[in-house]
């Protein structure tokens, strides 16, 4: 297969941005513990993470339809700020804020997750940057697990065992308070361990929880068919 320059360029622009979203989303889940005890943390690293999605997975993939990545994306961080400054500011406006900025974020990282599949298909060579592209979007997965549980808390808050929750002071919103702990808790149930902060006698929780962990397994499997596959042909 002949490349060009140009293509080439951009196959090192992309896999440079693969390592680089998972760098990102690395540290963001080391960083949760950190954010517990600074609610404002985990806004910057959403922000930031956001922004990097938006750059590297329109800018330099071979996929068209940007508008959606850049709308989705820029909607997200606008309502990421504004909820947390209405929280500090006008509590009730940001409460009210909760639902709509972690549905934004929900469908944000679904059509992440879905591009960066269809960009990793299309890889004419399976390289170690690739492999890293197909791990950065096991965990974006993960991270919109726990926006998930976030909605969950916000519209369901009977589907958590409360005693299974980090204790939280009374001042500021719950919701910003355990969110890092409910980003935790995704990542526990997307790997198969499981997670003590759903009720199991709940049937909502048990669906939510159920929905993330048969993602991250299908993920794997459509993921490790795909890499192997592209590995055979190269090798035929």
């Amino acid at each position: 297969m002949k490349i060009t320059r140009q293509e080439l360029q951009r196959l090192r622009q992309r896999h440079r941005g693969y390592r680089i979203t998972l760098g990102v989303e690395l540290g963001v889940l080391l960083l949760l513990p950190l954010a517990q005890s600074t609610p404002w943390l985990l806004s910057v690293l959403w922000v930031v993470l956001a922004a990097e999605l938006m750059f590297f997975l329109s800018r330099f993939s071979a996929l068209g339809r940007r508008s959606l990545m850049y709308s989705l994306g820029g909607l997200a961080i606008l309502l990421e700020i504004t909820w947390h400054l209405t929280l500090v500011l006008l509590p009730s406006v940001g409460r009210a804020l909760t639902l709509p900025h972690v549905m934004v974020w929900v469908a944000f990282l679904l059509v992440t997750v879905i591009r960066k599949v269809k960009s990793l298909v299309r890889e004419p060579f399976v390289t170690f940057s690739v492999v890293l592209g197909a791990a950065s979007g096991y965990l974006s997965i993960g991270l919109a697990g726990g926006v998930m549980l976030t909605a969950l808390w916000v519209l369901h808050p009977a589907a958590f065992v409360a005693s299974a929750l980090p204790p939280v002071s009374a001042a500021g919103d719950l919701t910003v308070a355990i969110a890092p702990a409910l980003t935790a808790a995704a990542f526990s149930l997307l790997t198969t361990v499981g997670s003590n902060v759903l009720d199991s006698a709940n049937v909502t929780a048990q669906v939510v929880s159920n929905l993330i962990t048969i993602a991250g397994q299908l993920y794997v499997a459509i993921l490790i068919g795909l890499i192997l596959g592209r590995m055979h042909q190269r090798v035929l």
